[in-house]
């Protein structure tokens, strides 16, 4: 980009909308049809953005007629205002999606409401006995999962949601989301359980699980779940043969571990560079898998990585701000943002790929919106 270069602006500052916040977000998600986007904030309060712009990169394009070149013209104006919602949410719980365009979060008093993209907050889940421990949803926005100490509970968000609730032999302290078949997976004092939702909750298993779980993640095919831990590794939990793998020696905590299909691979964050393996050849045993190398190698830890939903890419976010988005099993990555000594605290992807929210400790957060030709 020959203006880019010009102007000295980073791909960053001529793709991304920004908003400043005064304090750092610390978790980001789309909404099912990606139209909006929230970041949860330290303070339990909660940003909604829209992803439309009237100056997008796209409508920012220019072509020059003689030699072909392609530039993006700085940004003119500011893009709309987030909407701030003083929601008392539980910080270091995720946000879920709630129907097409809402969200819904785990508050402080142990109630679940949904912030919808106008603005509203509305309460879902009355406190009920004792606090929210887990919190999670599914892709579609149709289902919320939650605990309290050692129930597991499913809701939709519906008008005519109904309330299924499971008993566990172990407190809980994380869920992942809802798996496309249905699967549930809940951690908490040293124990993983699968349970299965049909028309209402079934543990289907229960194994030893060592380990302080920070995020979960179903693969497609629900057969396999990446998880991410606070002891500098991972853990892959195997559904179909009910273990549990430990890879350990990352130089930090693993903030994030993910699938991603188009590379059939696991990635995860909390090293040098993004590291991930074939997910035909997983770690087993004594059996190293096949590891997979990703971008280039440095001095600074990745602190989040987002996984495209539909390309062979990871967005890797640096603990000193640096960005870029990595082929996975390739040398060569495109570098988003330099560093700016400001860590990178949250990365989602849109349903569709197009956008990517990002979320700094300086309180910056973004909507990086990527032409079609940047993928060519």
């Amino acid at each position: 980009m020959n203006e880019q270069s010009s102007r000295g602006l980073s791909a960053f500052e001529l793709l991304a909308m920004s908003w400043s916040f005064d304090e750092e977000p610390v978790h980001s998600i789309f909404s099912q049809d990606g139209s909006f986007a929230a970041f949860l904030l330290t303070s339990g309060k909660l940003a909604i953005v829209r992803t439309s712009d009237a100056e997008s990169p796209a409508r920012r394009t220019v072509i020059d007629k003689e030699s072909g070149r392609t530039t993006i013209r700085p940004r003119k104006v500011d893009p709309i205002p987030a909407s701030i919602l003083d929601v008392s949410a539980l910080t270091h719980l995720p946000i879920a999606r709630f129907g097409a365009q809402g969200f819904a979060i785990a508050c402080k008093d142990g109630t679940i409401r949904q912030a919808t993209a106008r603005g509203l907050v509305i309460e879902r889940v009355s406190s009920g006995s004792g606090p929210i421990c887990a919190f999670n949803g599914d892709p579609s926005g149709e289902h919320l999962v939650f605990a309290r100490e050692n129930e597991v509970f499913v809701t939709g968000t519906g008008n005519d949601a109904q309330l299924v609730s499971l008993k566990l032999d172990h407190q809980v302290t994380c869920l992942s989301g809802i798996a496309g078949d249905g699967k549930i997976a809940a951690w908490g004092e040293g124990s993983i359980s699968i349970l299965e939702r049909s028309r209402d909750l079934k543990l289907q298993w229960s194994a030893d699980c060592v380990g302080e779980i920070l995020s979960m993640n179903w693969n497609s095919q629900s057969t396999h779940v990446a998880c991410g831990c606070a002891e500098k590794a991972m853990l892959v939990i195997n559904c179909v043969g009910r273990t549990v793998e430990k890879i350990g020696n990352f130089p930090r905590e693993v903030r994030n571990a993910d699938f991603n299909d188009a590379g059939g691979a696991l990635v995860a964050s909390g090293a040098f560079r993004l590291v991930g393996w074939k997910v035909s050849d997983l770690p087993e045993n004594d059996h190293p898998g096949s590891p997979l190398s990703s971008g280039k190698p440095g001095f600074v830890v990745l602190e989040a990585i987002a996984s495209h939903p539909t390309r062979n890419l990871v967005a890797a976010g640096y603990e000193n701000g640096m960005i870029a988005l990595t082929s996975i099993g390739d040398p060569d990555e495109l570098l988003l943002r330099n560093a700016s000594n400001e860590a990178i605290t949250t990365m989602s992807w849109s349903p569709d790929g197009e956008n990517l929210s990002v979320g700094d400790k300086a309180g910056e957060s973004s909507i990086v919106a990527f032409p079609e030709q940047m993928f060519k």
